[in-house]
C-alpha cells in the first residue's frame, strides 16, 4: 500500500508543532492538518489550495478539544469495500479512502477521511458519563475569487444564489446546508455534513471580521417549547441554553463534508454522504418497496366526471386508488385534513380508513397516511400501532420546524418506531437528509427543497433554471420530495393557482425528473382525470422506476444541463433536462450489451419552446454502437427508455 502520511514537525517558541498530510486514494486531493497552539486544516486539489488554513474544534464541559493539541497516536488505513444499498442511485457503491485518525491528550481523537471525490472529518470523544457541548468550531476559509451558491432564504425551500465571499455583507446569519462554493474557474466544493445523529444540524454564516471565510452555527439546546410555526403544527424553542448538546461523552460526532471536483458529472451523482453515514440498524429490509405515488393535494383534490365532489372524503381516496391500480402505482398518498392536529387517533368522520385501507389492499394499492411531526412524536407509540393495526403502508410527517439537537434525535425516534413496526416514513417540512436512510432505509424520503408545491404558492421559484441546479446541489444530500408530474407546462406567464398549478418548463422537461431526480417515494401530483386524458403518456411515466441498479451521468454542466442513464434490471432510462438555453446532445450508447435494442423516446416538440406542452413520440431500434442527436428546447428535456429486443 503506497504510504498516505506525510509528518513534518517544527519547531517554535512554545514547543513542537506538527504538520501531517494526508491524500486522496487518486492522490488529486490532499489535506494537510497543521498541530500549534490550535489545529487547523488546509485542502489541495491538483496540488493547488481549495481551503486555506481553517481552525476546528469542539469545547466540551468548558473546555475546548483542538487548542494546544497534544498528540498521542495516529492510526491510518486504506479502505477499499462494497457497500449494498437497499435502495437508491446504484446496486452497489464503492467505498474507497485513506483514513487517518490522531488521538489526542484529553480523550479525544480527530478523524479524517479522503475520497476522490471529497474529504471529511470529525472528533470523537472518549469521555466519562454525560457531556456538555458548548459549541463546535466549523470554518472555512476561501481565496479572494470565491463565489458561492447559498440558500437565497433561511430555508431548505427557497432558490440557489450566487455571493461574493469577499463582499457578501447581505448573506443572511443562518445558511442552509448544502452549499456550493466555486474555488477557480473548474474546481468547485460542495459543504455539508453526514451521519447528523443526536446532535444539532451544522448551518453557515460569515465569520464576521474575516474576508472570504464561513464558519458553523448551531440551534441551542431548547430548554422550553411553544406552540408555533405553520398553522402551529410545531415545537420551537421559547427558552434556550448556553450550549449546542448534552450527549454521552463516548461517541463520534457528525462528519464536516467537502466534496470537491473539477467535473460537474461528480456533482451530479455522489454518494458520499451515504458512505459516511451508519450502516442500517434494521434486521430486516425486504419489505421495504420504493414506488409511485397518487397524491390529491397539489391539483386541489381535483376529481371530474364521477358524481361526487372531490375534497377530504371517502369517494376521492376510491377514485385515487382507482387511479393508482390502472396505471400500477404501488401508493396513495391521504394529505392533511383526514385527522386530527394535535390526536391523530380522532380520525375525520368523511374519511373511512378502514374502507379505503381495506379497498386499496383488494387493488394491490398500498396506503400512506400524512400527520403532523410533532403530533406523530408526541403520540408515537398510539398512533403507529393504530396505522399498523388498520394496514397502511407508512407515513408522511411533516412540519417539523426545527434543527437544535432535541428536533433532530425527533427524526432518529420516529425512523426507528416506524421501522420497528414495518412502515415507511417520508419526512416532509423537515431537515437536510444526512444519511439517516441508510442507518433506517424505511426513511424512503425528505423534503428539504423548493420542489413542485410552490407552483402554488410562488409563480417566481420554480423556475427552469432552478430545477436545473437541485441535483448539482440539494441532489448531492440525498433523497428529495419534489414531486414531480405537473401537467400544465408553461414557457411564460406563470399563474398561481391552487386548483391544477402550472409548472415552469416543457412537458418533456418535467417528465425527465422522474428519471433525473432521487425520490425513491416519488408522487404523481396530478390530477387522476388530467392523466386519463393522455393515457399513453401516463402509462410511460408510471412506469419508470424510482430507484436503480446503475447510474451513469452522460452529460453536466451546472446550472444549465444534464442528461443521466439509469438502468433497473436489464431496462435503461436516459433523461436530459436544460435550464434558460436550448441544448443539442449528441447520445452515445456505448453502455449497452451487444445486440438490438428498442426505443421509445419522448421528447420537445418543434414549438416547445413557447408552448409547454407540446412534445413528440418517437421509437426504434438502436445498437450500442450508434449515436443519436437529441434538440432540448429552453426549460426542455427528453426521456427514452430503452430494451433488448423480444423482451
Amino acid at each position: 500500500m503506497k504510504k498516505i502520511l506525510f509528518y513534518l514537525f517544527v519547531g517554535f517558541a512554545q514547543g513542537l508543532a506538527a504538520q501531517i498530510t494526508i491524500s486522496s486514494p487518486n492522490d488529486r486531493i490532499k489535506a494537510e492538518i497543521f498541530l500549534g497552539n490550535k489545529t487547523y486544516y488546509s485542502v489541495y486539489f491538483d496540488g493547488k489550495p481549495v481551503l486555506e488554513a481553517s481552525p476546528i474544534s469542539m469545547t466540551i464541559d468548558g473546555k475546548e478539544k483542538g487548542n494546544e493539541p497534544v498528540m498521542m497516536d495516529t492510526k491510518q488505513e486504506n479502505i477499499n469495500q462494497t457497500l449494498f444499498p437497499v435502495w437508491g442511485s446504484r446496486s452497489e457503491v464503492s467505498d474507497h479512502y485513506n483514513q487517518l485518525q490522531m488521538d489526542f491528550e484529553g480523550g479525544y481523537s480527530i478523524q479524517f477521511r479522503l475520497y476522490d471525490k471529497g474529504v471529511a472529518y470529525r472528533f470523537i470523544t472518549n469521555l466519562e458519563g454525560n457531556v456538555v457541548v458548548n459549541d463546535e468550531l466549523v470554518s472555512y476559509k476561501f481565496g479572494e475569487e470565491a463565489i458561492a451558491w447559498l440558500s437565497k432564504q433561511r430555508s431548505y425551500e427557497t432558490n440557489y444564489t450566487p455571493f461574493d465571499l469577499d463582499s457578501m455583507n447581505e448573506l443572511q446569519d443562518k445558511v442552509y446546508l448544502p452549499a456550493m462554493v466555486q474555488v477557480s474557474e473548474k474546481v468547485k466544493v460542495v459543504i455539508t455534513e453526514a451521519n447528523l445523529l443526536d446532535y444539532p444540524s451544522l448551518f453557515l454564516k460569515r465569520d464576521e471580521g474575516r474576508e472570504n471565510q464561513l464558519i458553523g452555527t448551531f440551534e441551542p439546546f431548547a430548554l422550553k417549547t411553544r406552540l408555533g410555526g405553520y398553522n402551529n403544527y410545531s415545537y420551537l424553542a421559547s427558552e434556550e441554553a448556553d450550549f449546542i448538546a448534552k450527549t454521552e461523552g463516548k461517541r463520534s460526532y457528525p462528519w464536516r463534508v467537502m466534496i470537491i471536483t473539477d467535473d460537474d458529472h461528480t456533482l451530479a451523482d455522489c454518494d458520499l454522504v451515504y458512505q459516511l453515514s451508519e450502516p442500517s440498524r434494521l434486521t430486516e429490509t425486504d419489505w421495504i418497496q420504493p414506488g409511485k405515488v397518487a397524491w390529491e393535494w397539489w391539483h386541489g383534490r381535483v376529481v371530474e366526471g364521477q358524481p361526487f365532489i372531490g375534497g377530504i372524503n371517502t369517494k376521492t381516496y376510491l377514485y385515487h386508488i382507482d387511479f393508482a391500480a390502472k396505471y400500477g402505482l404501488e401508493y396513495i398518498l391521504i394529505d392533511a385534513g383526514w385527522t386530527g392536529k394535535y390526536d391523530l387517533t380522532q380520525i375525520n368522520p368523511d374519511v373511512d380508513i378502514e374502507k379505503i385501507i381495506g379497498y386499496a389492499d383488494s387493488k394491490g394499492v398500498k396506503v400512506i397516511l400524512w400527520c403532523p411531526g410533532h403530533s406523530l412524536h408526541n403520540q408515537m407509540v398510539e398512533a403507529l400501532d393504530l396505522f399498523a393495526s388498520l394496514g397502511a403502508a407508512g407515513v408522511k410527517a411533516d412540519f417539523f420546524g426545527r434543527e437544535d439537537q432535541t428536533g433532530i434525535k425527533i427524526y432518529e425516534e420516529l425512523a426507528a418506531a416506524t421501522g420497528e413496526r414495518k412502515l415507511l416514513i417520508d419526512f416532509h417540512g423537515c431537515a437536510k437528509p444526512t444519511g439517516l436512510s441508510r442507518t433506517y432505509p424505511n426513511v424512503i424520503n425528505y423534503e428539504a427543497v423548493a420542489g413542485n408545491e410552490w407552483n402554488r404558492l410562488d409563480q417566481d421559484k420554480i423556475t427552469v433554471e432552478h430545477k436545473v441546479i437541485v441535483p448539482f446541489i440539494r441532489g448531492i444530500q440525498g433523497p428529495m420530495d419534489f414531486t414531480p408530474g405537473g401537467m400544465r407546462n408553461i414557457q411564460s406567464g406563470h399563474h398561481l393557482r391552487k386548483v391544477l398549478p402550472e409548472v415552469h418548463g416543457t412537458r418533456a422537461n418535467e417528465s425527465a425528473l422522474f428519471v433525473i431526480y432521487n425520490e425513491p417515494l416519488k408522487m404523481m401530483c396530478d390530477a387522476p382525470s388530467v392523466y386519463n386524458r393522455e393515457e399513453q403518456y401516463t402509462r410511460f411515466i408510471s412506469k419508470i422506476p424510482t430507484t436503480w441498479d446503475e447510474t451513469k451521468v452522460l452529460e453536466a454542466k451546472f446550472g444549465e444541463y444534464l442528461v443521466e442513464a439509469r438502468r433497473t434490471d436489464t431496462i435503461w432510462y436516459l433523461a436530459g433536462i436544460s435550464g434558460t438555453e436550448s441544448k443539442e446532445v449528441l447520445l452515445d450508447f456505448n453502455f449497452l450489451d451487444a445486440g438490438t435494442f428498442q426505443y421509445t423516446l419522448l421528447v420537445d416538440g418543434p414549438n416547445a419552446y413557447r408552448v409547454g406542452t407540446d412534445y413528440l413520440w418517437d421509437s426504434g431500434q438502436l445498437t450500442a454502437s450508434e449515436h443519436k442527436k437529441i434538440l432540448m428546447t429552453q426549460g426542455g428535456g427528453f426521456v427514452m427508455r430503452i430494451e433488448k429486443e423480444g423482451q
